[in-house]
């Protein structure tokens, strides 16, 4: 916004996000572009719901780009920079400039389990985690709980 009178500070948007994580309860995952100002991410305190950030080179310009997966990331040719922790937000400026804050206390991952087993393509690696991997690990837990439960059953 250049000379504008109007112009936020990246501390106020930081403040506004530690706001809104301290108003609201349960799982989300937020992407919003600021006029003038850059592309926001941030995820609830608990990393219920997942987000992973990405970027690719272009000439000399680096683009960022904001996902629930990171198959959306690679699908469009970027690479995967990491997940968004839990209360983290990341502000991507106009001017390429990233910054990052932890916007809650004590943050805590404890993601939603429906994303492993039902929402998310299973090519998807979400908070370091292969989905399909996720999902065989808990087909053999529930195996073995299924023999150690009813041992006579087959």
């Amino acid at each position: 916004l250049g000379q504008n009178r109007h112009q936020v500070a990246r501390e106020n948007i930081f403040d506004a996000v530690q706001k809104v994580i301290q108003s609201c309860t349960g799982g989300y995952a937020v992407i919003m572009l600021i006029a003038g100002v850059g592309l926001l991410g941030f995820r609830d305190p608990n990393g219920i719901r997942p987000l992973v950030f990405g970027k690719s080179q272009a000439g000399e310009n680096t683009n960022y780009v904001f996902s629930s997966e990171s198959v959306a990331i690679d699908a469009l040719g970027y690479q995967l920079e990491r997940d968004v922790q839990p209360a983290e937000a990341i502000l991507i400026q106009t001017n390429g400039h990233v910054h990052t804050q932890v916007c809650h206390p004590s943050p805590k991952l404890n993601p939603c389990v429906f994303e492993y087993v039902y929402f998310a393509r299973p090519d998807s690696v979400m908070d370091g985690v292969p989905v399909y991997e996720s999902r065989l690990r808990m087909g053999e837990k529930l195996a073995l709980k299924i023999m150690r439960e009813h041992p006579d059953h087959g």
